[in-house]
């Protein structure tokens, strides 16, 4: 199990994030940038949403073992450009959460870097469990006015993630923490569309999170990566 430092490494990273969060909340809104120009304004967000993730692979050997899930809190600073402020760009801050339930597991051989490897023989799951910090970029439209709150809106782009913390867990209860054998930058593409406060969300990973993954009779590496399908939700 996770030792007493390592609990407490996660509470104040956590903590760190909410802190941050809570802090840009103050700055947030739907505001004119100009008091005399009601057409150009900002529409400052909060974001948080959920999602659950189909794994793909290019290995027929790889299973789902169970439901993966996705988890977002963040917030996005509004960029008008043009001034009917119905297109712009987002920059934002953000934490993620997600976990790969799987048959993959983890060896070593020979003392050697430990790789992620199928599981055809074991009756065992695992479960990976990473803690991003992320930096998404969008374009954003939307038919909002200053003073109409509610609106459809479209908003896609790219989202650049910084592990923190990643931990394996096998269903006989073991946990390892693995931070080091998980790359430390990853990016996903995204889209979400809706009306009002609930939105669709899609994102695909464009990039091999773990470093070391093969196909343990031949050798070759091979690609896991995720298609999320949840909802979002936005506060102004």
């Amino acid at each position: 199990m996770l030792n007493n430092i390592e609990h407490k490494r996660i509470q104040v990273n956590l903590s760190h994030i909410l802190i941050v969060l809570f802090y840009c909340y103050n700055l947030l809104g739907q505001k004119s940038n100009d008091d005399n120009d009601t057409k150009f304004y900002r529409e400052d967000q909060i974001y948080f949403g959920t999602s659950f993730m189909l794994l793909d692979s290019n290995q027929e050997a790889f299973m789902p073992r169970g439901l993966s899930r996705h988890f977002q809190l963040g917030f996005v600073r509004d960029i008008p450009l043009i001034s009917s402020g119905k297109l712009a760009i987002g920059l934002g801050l953000g934490y993620s959460f997600q976990n790969y339930n799987s048959n993959l597991i983890r060896f070593n051989i020979d003392n050697e870097s430990s790789i992620f490897i199928v599981n055809n023989t074991l009756n065992q799951k695992s479960k990976i469990s990473f803690n991003f910090i992320e930096f998404p970029i969008s374009l954003r439209w939307r038919n909002s006015s200053l003073n109409n709150y509610q609106f459809w809106r479209v908003y896609t782009g790219i989202k650049f993630q910084r592990n923190f913390l990643s931990k394996l867990k096998y269903s006989s209860g073991d946990i390892k923490n693995i931070s080091n054998e998980v790359n430390n930058w990853n990016k996903e593409l995204y889209l979400s569309f809706g009306y009002n406060t609930w939105n669709f969300y899609f994102s695909y990973g464009l990039n091999q999170i773990m470093k070391n993954i093969r196909d343990q009779y031949s050798d070759k590496s091979f690609k896991v990566r995720s298609l999320k399908i949840g909802l979002i939700f936005y506060l102004l």
